[in-house]
């Protein structure tokens, strides 16, 4: 059975208006278009028709060259300069040169048909016009279109040229500023993944405060907590050289060539993060993190050891969380429990059992009051890192304001219209916390 047709005929949201002083005409004309797709309205006058197309869109006027009173001529020309996109067509039974001239100049017709007419002739004429407006409308239509769309083109390429000037100079800065310590090459790491759209900088901050969190409640050292919260922080950089596809996919719908290469993005980061001497327990922990329990207890380094066994953990509970292992986000039991299925295997037992005992490792737990940035001083210390709206890392923990850093703060305060609560540590010049 053939399908039925449901689009509507291109023709049928037109209307024609037939204009003539004899009714014999007009009714001839009704017959002619009655069952055509477009709306058929008639007008006695001249003065009738200017009428109604004021209280309707007409697409097309077939008007009569000789009327009483507004004569054919007049009503194109008045038409014409109303209605410029209407279509015009004159019938005429008169050999009359001098109205025919005034009706192609003055009325701008876009044909002339003498009566009698040919029934088919006038119906192709008909439909030669409104097709001619139907993609004329459409053209119009594209026009916009695509003048919208370069528009917003045009408002996104400034818009990325923009965010990239911003983050070229707070790259540049940061460097210059912490040229001291090795902050600066973290925070540009993780912008790298912050700012990949394919990955997602919420997470990596998430791993890696659940990471330190796991590594403080062992009781480590505060110098391999940090190296194991950085560590849960970039925790996906061997990300960044993988096929879009692999990134945005939950591990369990990849197939094995794509599982494949998605666990051996530790290739990935050692070429990263190989030339950062200072960060080679981080690059460890990152280029083993997917290696079993037996292969990681092999490693000579026991930081990198202990540090890759929390980072598996606290990585996967996010991962569960997020949707990124299987298409459905679990909640902390549910993800316990999943977990729980590699004890021993996949997961480190006494890991999995700080986690169980521990939810609040999971939170973000109380936030601590700050101040703004008008009450910076310089010499305070910052006590967390410092991420703008879009999750980029503005200021690493440890920063030492200075005049300068103060202004520039402020200043991207002022561009951005963000307002910073700034959690301060101590102050490394107590003479300036006096205030008049």
């Amino acid at each position: 059975m053939s399908e039925i047709n449901t689009e509507p005929h291109p023709y049928s949201d037109m209307t024609l208006l037939c204009v003539d002083d004899e009714a014999s005409i007009l009714r001839t004309m009704q017959r002619l278009f009655r069952n055509k797709p477009y709306e058929i309205v008639i007008a006695e006058s001249g003065e009738q028709a200017l009428l109604i197309m004021q209280e309707q869109p007409i697409d097309l006027i077939i008007s009569d060259m000789r009327m009483p009173g507004m004569d054919g001529p007049t009503l194109l020309e008045k038409s014409a300069q109303l209605y410029p996109k209407m279509c015009r067509i004159v019938l005429s039974g008169y050999a009359d040169f001098e109205s025919t001239v005034a009706a192609v100049n003055l009325g701008k017709i876009n044909r002339f048909i003498n009566k009698p007419w040919n029934n088919n002739e006038l119906i192709n004429v008909v439909e030669e016009c409104l097709e001619s407006i139907k993609l004329k409308k459409e053209n119009n239509q594209l026009k916009l279109k695509i003048s919208q769309k370069n528009e917003q083109l045009k408002l996104w390429n400034q818009e990325l040229e923009e965010k990239i000037n911003l983050r070229t100079k707070q790259i540049l800065a940061s460097l210059k500023r912490n040229e001291r310590n090795n902050k600066a090459t973290e925070k540009m790491l993780f912008n790298f993944i912050a700012i990949n759209s394919n990955l997602n900088g919420d997470f990596a901050k998430n791993v890696g405060n659940l990471a330190g969190r796991m590594a403080s409640k062992l009781g480590l050292d505060k110098s391999d907590i940090n190296d194991i919260r950085l560590a849960g922080f970039l925790t996906e950089i061997g990300m960044l050289g993988l096929d879009e596809k692999i990134c945005t996919t939950p591990y369990n719908l990849l197939n094995y060539d794509q599982k494949t290469e998605f666990l051996g993005q530790g290739k990935i980061a050692q070429q990263i993060l190989s030339p950062a001497h200072h960060m080679n327990n981080v690059l460890d922990m990152i280029c083993n993190q997917y290696e079993s329990l037996d292969v990681i207890a092999t490693l000579g380094n026991n930081v990198a050891q202990q540090g890759s066994r929390i980072l598996r953990v606290a990585r996967d509970y996010w991962r569960y969380a997020y949707g990124k292992i299987a298409p459905e986000k679990l909640e902390y039991r549910h993800v316990c429990i999943e977990l729980n299925k590699g004890k021993n295997i996949k997961y480190d037992q006494e890991l999995l059992g700080i986690l169980e005992s521990n939810p609040e490792l999971v939170e973000d737990g109380v936030v601590e009051q700050g101040i703004n940035s008008q009450q910076l001083l310089a010499g305070m210390l910052l006590k967390h890192n410092l991420y703008s709206t879009n999750r980029l890392l503005i200021l690493a923990e440890g920063h030492e304001f200075s005049e300068s850093s103060i202004d520039k703060l402020i200043e991207y305060e002022i561009n951005q219209k963000h307002i910073f609560s700034i959690v301060i540590e101590k102050f490394t010049n107590q003479q300036k916390l006096i205030k008049d």
